[in-house]
């Protein structure tokens, strides 16, 4: 599916509610919340543990597992309404138009799969690209993520790199299908203070390189 030039908000989340329902009752987990990203812009979410950031994120993705459900307003992207949109849509859009980056980057990365062939699955089967070209924007990927030597973090499988590594390795993992939108849930948790504040910079510099909208 190619991408449709759009002009306005990229993501517009208006009034929304997000129930999680047990067998004997509604939990709430957001209530009334309303927010726009517009083109290439950075929105932070900010609370406390435990307010539903997460589950914005997990609402914009539509994956809300069984139990939950949006019980009001609406989370349009590019326009068009999340909730109205087949199945076959959302995969489309999930993996090509918005990527989301987890707190966990191990959690994004097969163990038993070199780098570079991961991050060349995402052209290949998205975009039908070949092999040879998927594996030159895998490099240039793996470059604008600041990892030194990257041929050889291509051929290394992810327990080989430290944490701050792999979280690039995930960050260059959304990039390579050049979303529209990045969904970044707490991507430094995970982190020392220094690597933290190194990949809050990156994911600012590749937003601007890359024009990709983003919430945080």
């Amino acid at each position: 599916m190619a991408k449709l030039d759009y002009e306005g908000p990229i993501l517009e989340i208006d009034k929304l509610s997000i129930s999680f329902f047990t067998r004997l009752r509604e939990i709430p987990a957001v209530m009334d919340f309303s927010v726009t990203v517009q083109p290439g812009e950075a929105v932070g979410l900010v609370g406390e543990s435990g307010c539903g950031k997460s589950t914005v994120a997990l609402g914009v993705m539509q994956d809300l597992g069984k139990n939950g459900r949006t019980v009001g307003g609406t989370i349009k992207f590019k326009g068009r309404d999340l909730a109205e949109m087949s199945d076959e849509e959302l995969r489309d859009i999930r993996g090509n138009e918005i990527a989301m980056i987890y707190q966990e980057p191990m959690a994004s990365l097969n163990p038993a799969m070199k780098i570079g062939k991961q991050l060349m699955e995402v052209p290949m089967i998205h975009e039908g690209v070949s092999e040879s070209e998927a594996y030159d924007r895998a490099l240039q990927v793996v470059t604008d993520v600041k990892l030194p030597d990257p041929k050889r973090i291509l051929g290394s499988y992810p327990h080989q790199l430290s944490g701050g590594q792999q979280q690039r390795i995930v960050i260059a993992m959304a990039l390579m299908s050049k979303p529209a939108l990045l969904i970044l849930d707490e991507p430094t948790t995970a982190l020392d203070v220094t690597v933290e504040a190194a990949i809050v910079e990156l994911v600012r510099d590749l937003g601007k390189k890359y024009g990709t909208s983003m919430l945080f």
